[in-house]
């Protein structure tokens, strides 16, 4: 198996012994049933069936749909040796033992096939099944439980939904109109998943009907029963995470939103995992022992054992400076919502590389961006290239060379900062940014990244986001821009928490590529992925007066 492969299954098969089941399990020795279940459409889907040998002869269910090949799935097969409930494990549509043509995700949901509902639906017709269902899975698992949701299916008492988003469209694949590219193109060939997938995923590059049934968004009132969403501050999915359960809470059924739960921790793609690109985060940074375990959400939902805790809606880490020492931050907090309340300061952009809280007189900056050198990711919510928090000043580029690189000493990224601190600030929630820019191009992209500053001059990544000016007004619309005209952009650069330490600066970089985390923009204005022109463009940022260009955290008082 090739190593990227092999990566794809070890974080799958991390997430899940940490969500879900104790690792001190021996070996299991329950042997599967397995069923060929047959889909609406005459397809069938291998399905693995482990069946208490006690107890009975009626169970609760637990379910898990992977494309990781479902006899990974170690965790389903001890908690029904330990009789608590039968678990059905299932490869989904066209991976491993499954018959079909694999697409990712797009059978999951509601759309002309649906065979997570289809499966349910069996599930609920078998002679040992109770009528109670849950589901279990990280990442693509998650997805897979992200999509069921939206098919309403009856039967689901929970989901435990480990670092997944809320849309395809607007997390998994593209943000904000901008392709992952490093994401999606680096899982699709670990996955070993068929090339023709890639040319479907980039031939919508608009929100239209195709992302339209990947998005429980836009059927999030059909989730009823209670949710835990687990993610991590440099998940790839981090945003997208905080997204589904802000929706639940707030849109979906009287009894999922008196019961969705959010734990957000210092991770990247994984749970509990304490090495995050430069940070190694203390044992207390692990999620605490007086939150359920999976296990324990999984006997409350099917079993009706009591919770030893009531847990509050959301669990989250604020990070602080590290290494860790007497300053503050680094520990967790209870909040009733997502994000917990906060005060938006606007920092405005200067001239002279500040951050200021007081709006400047009127200037503007100017670079050059040339997609052929765009700026190399260094850091931030990946998968397959180094995640987590990395210096912008000494980034590691060529790991066999050795070669180093400042990040933020390019012409074409502009660096903003406070002075230091005279006292901590704490941020936490989404972190947003307005710029007022022209451009030469027709279209073209704009990123803001935020990091935290140290007395030493390492400038540690935190957070950032990426606009394409093409989706300024919709996402479902690409509108080409005028050459020269001034554009307000809003850029979401997504969530976060973490207290920046006094003597710590906080600093914005402005710039308009992030490659290979997001597809350098050719400045064309076509959508043709497979096109090969690109231009440079002549960027301008707009400073104070009118067009005051700022960054709005979001400030704990």
């Amino acid at each position: 198996m090739k190593t990227s492969s092999m990566l794809i299954l070890f974080l799958v098969s991390f997430i899940l012994m940490n969500a879900s089941f104790s690792a001190e399990d021996e070996k299991p020795q329950l042997q599967p049933i397995n069923y060929m279940v047959e889909m609406r459409d005459g397809t069938k889907l291998s399905t693995d069936v482990y069946i208490p040998e006690k107890g009975g002869p009626l169970y609760p269910v637990l379910l898990e749909r992977t494309p990781y090949n479902k006899v990974n799935l170690k965790g389903l097969v001890h908690f029904a040796e330990n009789g608590d409930f039968a678990t059905v494990a299932q490869d989904v549509r066209g991976r491993y033992e499954s018959e079909g043509h694999p697409r990712p995700f797009e059978d999951d949901g509601w759309g002309e096939h649906q065979d997570g509902f289809d499966t349910v639906q069996w599930i609920l017709s078998q002679p040992w099944c109770n009528g109670r269902i849950a589901t279990t899975g990280g990442s693509a698992g998650g997805i897979t439980q992200i999509q069921l949701a939206g098919s309403a299916p009856p039967g689901i008492v929970g989901q435990h939904v480990v670092v997944a988003p809320l849309s395809g469209y607007h997390s998994t694949f593209y943000w904000n109109g901008v392709f992952r590219k490093s994401l999606v193109e680096g899982w699709l060939v670990a996955a070993q998943w068929p090339a023709d997938n890639l040319g479907e995923i980039r031939s919508h590059p608009t929100y239209d009907s195709y992302w339209q049934v990947q998005n429980l968004g836009e059927r999030v009132d059909k989730v009823n029963w209670p949710v835990v969403i687990s993610a991590g501050w440099y998940d790839i999915f981090q945003q997208g995470s905080i997204d589904a359960f802000q929706a639940i809470q707030e849109k979906g059924g009287p009894n999922a939103r008196k019961n969705v739960h959010l734990v957000m921790g210092p991770f990247h793609h994984g749970i509990n995992m304490l090495k995050v690109g430069e940070f190694e985060f203390p044992e207390s940074a692990k999620i605490p022992d007086t939150w359920p375990k999976g296990s324990d959400w999984f006997r409350h939902w099917l079993n009706d054992e009591p919770l030893s805790v009531d847990p509050p809606p959301v669990l989250y880490y604020t990070m602080g400076e590290m290494p860790v020492g007497d300053a503050p931050g680094n520990e967790w907090h209870e909040a009733q919502s997502w994000p917990p309340p906060s005060k938006p300061v606007q920092f405005y952009l200067t001239e002279t590389e500040g951050l200021a809280k007081q709006k400047p007189s009127d200037g503007k900056l100017a670079y050059t961006y040339d997609p052929e050198n765009p700026v190399p990711t260094a850091g931030g919510t990946n998968l397959l290239i180094p995640a987590g928090p990395f210096d912008q000043r000494n980034y590691l580029i060529n790991k066999k060379e050795d070669l180093r690189a400042n990040i933020e000493d390019r012409d074409d990224v502009l660096i903003f900062a406070t002075e230091p601190l005279k006292e901590p600030i704490e941020v936490t929630g989404n972190v947003r940014a307005v710029l007022y820019i022209s451009t030469s191009a027709v279209d073209t992209d704009f990123t803001v990244k935020l990091t935290d500053v140290y007395p030493d001059g390492r400038s540690m990544l935190i957070t950032d986001g990426i606009t394409r000016l093409g989706f300024r007004n919709s996402l479902e619309t690409f509108e080409t821009a005028t050459p020269g005209e001034v554009y307000r952009l809003d850029v979401d650069v997504w969530s976060t928490s973490i207290v920046f330490n006094k003597g710590h600066r906080i600093q914005i970089a402005v710039s308009s590529s992030n490659a290979p985390k997001y597809e350098p923009n050719p400045n064309t204005g076509n959508l043709d992925w497979k096109s090969t022109e690109k231009i440079k463009a002549q960027q301008t940022i707009y400073i104070g007066g009118e067009r005051a260009s700022h960054v709005i955290l979001p400030i704990i008082e």
